[in-house]
């Protein structure tokens, strides 16, 4: 048994923050999303989402410009808040003590990564992590995924995923992986459309994974 976690809404119940963000980023471009528009681009990479803001296939350097800057007005609108999802550092303790491979896998550029596993003191406890620059095709597709499993050196099968998104959770499921919802970014009734396995926060997950 290996645990994969993504990021945003798994690690850090950030989905306000990133809204803010494309709030900000919007009216400085002259975009016409409402805040609540951006909610369908959670789980994707900054290539799919620029792209569709845009209406176009953004060259390599006008999207890492882009990217860039939205994800650091989103680190600096949320780093005074920032703090890991409820249970969660207890439980990837006790996950470390009885030597569980833990790996992360997510859509975020490394910067976030950084910003988020340094800011909430966690990142000695992953053995293995996964981001945008490391896929050519982002969540649903199930890339990152098996790319993750592989890395770690274990069987598809023998992974349980924690997701909050619909496109991560439908990529952890097409690679062929045990899948936990958490019900940060989205409702648990929504999420049970996909999976029936559901934790609001960490407190309950052990119970839920051991018994």
């Amino acid at each position: 048994m290996v645990f994969i976690f993504d990021m945003d809404g798994v690690i850090v119940d950030n989905a306000v923050w990133h809204l803010e963000a494309f709030a900000e980023f919007g009216k400085r471009h002259g975009l016409v999303q409402t805040k609540e528009d951006y909610t369908k681009y959670f789980g994707n990479t900054n290539q799919t989402i620029m792209d569709s803001l845009f209406n176009t296939h953004l060259s390599f350097d006008k999207l890492d410009t882009l990217s860039k800057e939205k994800e650091a007005i989103y680190r600096e609108l949320y780093k005074p808040f920032i703090q890991p999802v409820e249970g969660l550092p207890a439980f990837l303790k006790n996950a470390s003590d009885q030597a569980i491979p833990i790996a992360l896998a997510t859509s975020a550029p490394k910067e976030n990564v950084d910003f988020t596993l340094d800011s909430t003191g966690l990142k000695k406890y992953f053995n293995i992590i996964s981001d945008a620059s490391m896929v050519k095709r982002g969540k649903p597709d199930p890339e990152i995924y098996l790319l993750t499993a592989a890395k770690l050196g274990v069987q598809p099968s023998d992974c349980i995923v924690f997701e909050d998104s619909i496109a991560g959770i439908q990529s952890a499921l097409s690679a062929g992986m045990r899948v936990i919802g958490v019900a940060t970014t989205h409702k648990p009734e929504e999420l049970l459309t996909y999976v029936n396995e559901i934790i609001m926060n960490f407190d309950a997950a052990e119970k839920l994974i051991y018994s």
